[in-house]
C-alpha cells in the first residue's frame, strides 16, 4: 500500500513512503461515507492527524465547502497537502482546503482564531467551526481524551457537529463527560466512535446548529 492509494471512486493519490502513517483502509473510509452520507454536503471538516488525507480526500469527493487538516510529520503534510490540492482541482466549484503542519493538541489549544489559519484572512465572515471532525491519532498516542477536551473549550464545534474517532479495537478511549457516545462500530483491529456534544453545555448559542 505504501507509496500509491486509492479512494473509493478509484482516485489514486499518494502515500508516505514510511510505516510510520497507517492510512484509513478502504471499507472503514467506505463506513465513515455511507454513515454520515448527504450530511457531508456543503459542510466543513477539520481532520486530525492527517496523515495522507485519504479519508479527507473521501470527504471532499462528497460536497463539502471547506477542509482544515492538521499533519505534525514535514514529508507527510507535504504529501497530503498534495493530495488534497489534487482532489479539490478535480471538483467544481473548489473546496476551500488548507493544511497546517503542527502538532494536534497545540494547535487545538489556540482555538479557531488561530492566525496560522488562512481561512480566517480570506473569508472573515464565515463561520469558524467545524461540523465533522475526525481523529485519527496513533493508536497508543494517549490524545483522544485531550483531544474532545479542547474541540469543546476552545469552540471549534457547533451544537450539531460530530466527532469521529478511529481507533484500535483492543483499546477504546475515554470519552470526555463534555461528548456522547452517538454510534460505535467495529471493522477487524479497527473500530470508529461517533461521538456529539452534550447538548447541556453552555458553550453554544443558538446560531451553532446551522451550518
Amino acid at each position: 500500500m505504501r507509496g500509491n492509494l486509492k479512494l473509493i471512486s478509484g482516485i489514486r493519490i499518494r502515500s508516505p513512503l514510511n510505516n510510520l502513517t497507517r492510512p484509513t483502509t478502504s471499507k472503514v473510509r467506505e463506513a465513515i461515507i455511507n454513515i454520515l452520507g448527504k450530511d457531508l454536503e456543503d459542510a466543513s471538516w477539520l481532520d486530525l492527524c492527517s496523515g495522507s488525507g485519504v479519508m479527507a480526500c473521501e470527504a471532499l469527493q462528497k460536497g463539502l465547502k471547506r477542509i482544515l487538516a492538521i499533519e505534525k510529520k514535514r514529508a507527510t503534510a507535504q504529501i497530503c497537502k498534495l493530495n488534497l490540492t489534487d482532489i479539490s482541482s478535480k471538483l467544481n466549484p473548489q473546496v476551500n482546503v488548507e493544511l497546517i503542519c503542527d502538532d494536534v493538541i497545540s494547535f487545538l489549544k489556540k482555538g479557531p482564531k488561530n492566525k496560522k489559519i488562512k481561512f480566517l484572512q480570506d473569508f472573515p465572515n464565515k463561520d469558524q467551526k467545524f461540523d465533522f471532525i475526525f481523529l485519527d491519532p496513533p493508536y497508543d498516542s494517549g490524545i483522544y481524551e485531550l483531544c474532545q477536551k479542547y474541540l469543546l473549550s476552545k469552540e471549534w464545534i457547533k451544537k450539531s457537529s460530530t466527532l469521529i474517532c478511529e481507533y484500535s479495537s483492543k483499546s477504546q478511549p475515554e470519552i470526555h463527560n463534555g461528548w456522547k457516545l452517538n454510534k460505535e462500530k467495529n471493522y477487524g483491529n479497527t473500530s470508529l466512535m461517533f461521538l456529539t456534544p452534550n447538548q447541556a453545555l453552555s458553550c453554544f448559542d443558538d446560531t451553532d446548529s446551522m451550518h
